[in-house]
């Protein structure tokens, strides 16, 4: 078990000590105070809205131990005297080089993935699989930040293997992220349009994921082949880091075969046969990618199969809901990318019924977001689409190039916000109709998937 103290944080962080003792145990950390819990370790970051320190109050209340917090001459401490309190001038880097001390401490196998889309498919499905012979930390739902891997890694005690999800949107943080987390194994999923509004270009985007590796001494990275970024960059890669590749077109190290794609997709991988994916075929690139670290790790095959067989999707990731009148919602709300859009509508064909499509704006497209809802609306007509909702501001550009495909306007409707849409939505839906609710997560349509539930 590993364990740190407020003598670790001063020694390893720029930060110095108001009151208290230096003996006392850091556990969990936050740095939201209304998240704290009994013991733990408040870290006061002021962020471009407001001042974390200013909530030490808040923090204390719900029983916080330790606190990091800026320098301030108003702090009022009675009744709290028992609390520890250190005073830092830059709190995230604090919270980062702790993360980092604690990381160096420990012995286990480390994974980073990252990837335009599909980090956290990925990391649920490879610890589904880990789970079977380790003890894993993962990350726990989004929290694949500069604040939220640190926070992470000092969630450690006494596991054997971290999988983390790394996150970044625009150059420099993903080296920030790979020296804390220094990854013994990095996985990228792919190299897509996502955050190409600020990082400008997609060759760009690779430098800014191939960051993942600055922190590896040695290890190995584990590759989309069929991406048509990451299939180039094997040989740029340093020495000391081997590189594996995965894919399902592209010759790879490892690849799927019999392949049959339906609402459940079986293929095997290797010698493990009977491998079923309730969801899109592209899983099975995370079913090859979690395959490979399994092997690294010295998984069993029955227990990759195990791993693979049992995962579901996570919320709000094209998992399948069933309405009353036989109604199949297809909720993809969590994010978008152009090229996870056509993923779900290519799902959707699966399934029998009026197929409605509504699709909310992608985000982070920058000068790019006319383009590529353009793009989009050429896969409509592609996909036996029968009714199209748009809802955003660059989405009326789906439906204008769905119309000039010939896409009946009757079957067109456009709306500025998800809210304005409820209604009309809701009359679509006749019996055995196939809804697919896709957007960036900015445009909340996960606000509408739950009103359809509610009227369900």
């Amino acid at each position: 078990m590993i364990k740190i103290t407020v003598g670790d944080l001063l020694l390893n962080c720029a930060c110095k000590l108001l009151n208290g003792d230096e003996g006392t145990i850091i556990n969990e950390c936050f740095t939201d105070s209304r998240k704290v819990t009994e013991g733990s370790c408040f870290f006061g970051i002021k962020g471009n809205n407001t001042d974390g320190s200013l909530y030490y109050k808040d923090a204390m209340e719900s029983g916080a131990k330790v606190l990091v917090l800026s320098k301030r001459d108003d702090y009022n401490f009675k009744g709290y005297e028992d609390r520890v309190v250190v005073i830092a001038d830059d709190i995230l880097k604090v919270l980062q080089d702790l993360a980092a001390y604690k990381r160096s401490l420990f012995k286990g196998s480390v994974i980073g993935i990252t990837g335009s889309v599909g980090k956290t498919s990925t990391k649920e499905m490879l610890s589904n699989v880990l789970k079977e012979n380790y003890k894993v930390l993962k990350t726990r739902g989004n929290e694949n930040s500069q604040i939220g891997l640190p926070l992470t890694i000092l969630r450690l005690n006494d596991e054997d293997v971290m999988v983390l999800e790394m996150g970044m949107s625009k150059a420099g943080e993903m080296h920030n992220l790979s020296l804390i987390a220094k990854p013994d194994i990095a996985i990228i999923t792919n190299v897509l349009d996502s955050h190409i509004g600020n990082l400008g270009s997609r060759e760009n985007i690779l430098k800014a994921k191939l960051e993942i590796i600055d922190g590896m001494t040695k290890g190995t990275l584990i590759i989309n082949n069929d991406n048509d970024m990451l299939n180039r960059v094997e040989e740029s890669i340093k020495e000391d880091v081997k590189v594996m590749t995965f894919g399902i077109e592209n010759k790879s190290n490892v690849m799927p075969f019999n392949v049959n794609e339906n609402v459940v997709t079986s293929f095997e991988i290797g010698d493990i046969k009977d491998l079923k994916i309730k969801g899109s075929k592209t899983l099975i690139y995370n079913a090859l990618a979690l395959y490979l670290v399994g092997k690294l790790l010295g998984v069993s095959r029955s227990m990759i199969k195990k791993g693979i067989n049992e995962y579901s999707n996570e919320k709000h990731r094209l998992e399948v809901i069933n309405l009353k009148d036989n109604i199949t919602l297809i909720d993809d709300s969590y994010n978008a990318s152009y090229d996870s859009v056509k993923v779900a509508l290519e799902y959707m064909k699966n399934f029998e019924g009026n197929k409605i499509a509504v699709l909310g704006d992608i985000l982070e497209l920058g000068k790019e977001s006319k383009r590529v809802h353009k793009k989009i609306g050429n896969l409509i007509t592609d996909n036996n689409v029968d009714e199209l909702v748009t809802i955003g501001k660059y989405s009326k550009y789906i439906a204008r190039v769905a119309k000039k495909n010939g896409f009946k306007r009757k079957h067109i409707k456009h709306f500025k916000n998800e809210l304005k849409s409820r209604s009309y939505v809701k009359e679509l839906l006749n019996k055995d109709s196939v809804i697919l609710i896709k957007g960036s997560n900015g445009i909340n349509l996960i606000n509408l998937v739950e009103y359809l539930k509610k009227k369900d």
